[in-house]
């Protein structure tokens, strides 16, 4: 008995579903190793890479994207095979792809920020497979060296007030500083906050932070001071450099200590405050 019009034209509509379905799930086309760097330094481009695997598949185009824009193309089936798009937040500077790979270098902007890369290879007709692959990256520049305490003298007395600078490397982003003494962290009075200088190429800045702090009348022995600088990027990246002041509770020795020196302990304080006011007056002028 022949079939119906109807029930060939659902035969055959089935069997080339099936043989769609037989096509993805035997197709090998795939990403096979993306590498995006989880910090990009924006004094140098950074490379991305994307590598595939086709099989019997036929390359139609490899895009890349920053989180939603597309910023980079490649159709080895058109004249122009290559296109590159500059998008805000980064600069495009070229790129390169074979059969089964593709690198492109951004240059990222003096911002610290976050975004997504992905990575998207598509097939020829008629299936037209995508397959994509996303990571991210951080803009950051990393300090060089650990911070530095100035204004810290060797020898003091319970009671006596010390006046200390904690300064950074220059980063991307600049620094946060905190105050540790004996590993309690020292809360900033209110003109106490981290200031930051003119930046440099690439955005980076440096930063630094007074503390003002009375020697507790009880004290004996060593005081720690710890200055942390504090790079906010995840994960966080810490550097610390320590400071010991010995406290001394015997006043004639004392004495004798800051006679032989001819130096008296508000000299350093003196000192710290000339640093901090010069280095605002050159903030000031660099503007």
């Amino acid at each position: 008995m022949p079939l119906s019009n109807k029930t060939l034209y659902k035969n055959v509509k089935m069997m080339l579903l099936l043989l769609i379905t037989l096509c993805v799930l035997t197709s090998g086309h795939e990403i096979t190793q993306l590498k995006v760097p989880l910090h990009a330094d924006p004094r140098r481009a950074a490379e991305l890479s994307c590598h595939f695997r086709m099989d019997d598949q036929k390359l139609h185009s490899v895009k890349w994207y920053r989180d939603l824009h597309e910023i980079f193309r490649f159709n080895p089936s058109q004249k122009t095979q290559i296109r590159l798009f500059n998008v805000t937040g980064v600069m495009v500077q070229g790129g390169s792809c074979e059969q089964e790979s593709c690198v492109v270098r951004v240059m990222p902007l003096p911002q610290a920020t976050r975004a997504a890369y992905t990575c998207e290879v598509s097939t020829e007709g008629p299936m037209f497979q995508i397959a994509r692959q996303t990571k991210h990256m951080t803009v950051v520049a990393m300090p060089d060296k650990d911070p530095v305490i100035s204004g810290a003298p060797n020898l003091v007395r319970p009671g006596e007030q010390m006046l200390l600078n904690c300064s950074t490397d220059y980063s991307l982003p600049p620094s946060d500083i905190n105050w540790y003494i004996d590993n309690e962290i020292q809360k900033p009075e209110a003109w106490q906050h981290t200031e930051l200088s003119a930046p440099l190429a690439g955005g980076l800045r440096a930063s630094w932070r007074v503390l003002r702090v009375r020697v507790p009348a009880a004290a004996s022995g060593a005081l720690r001071v710890r200055c942390e600088s504090v790079l906010q990027v995840d994960p966080l990246v810490l550097r610390d450099t320590v400071a010991t002041v010995t406290v001394n509770t015997r006043t004639q020795l004392y004495d004798k200590y800051v006679s032989n020196r001819g130096v008296d302990i508000s000299e350093n304080a003196n000192s710290v405050v000339a640093l901090v006011v010069f280095t605002l007056i050159s903030r000031f002028m660099s503007l």
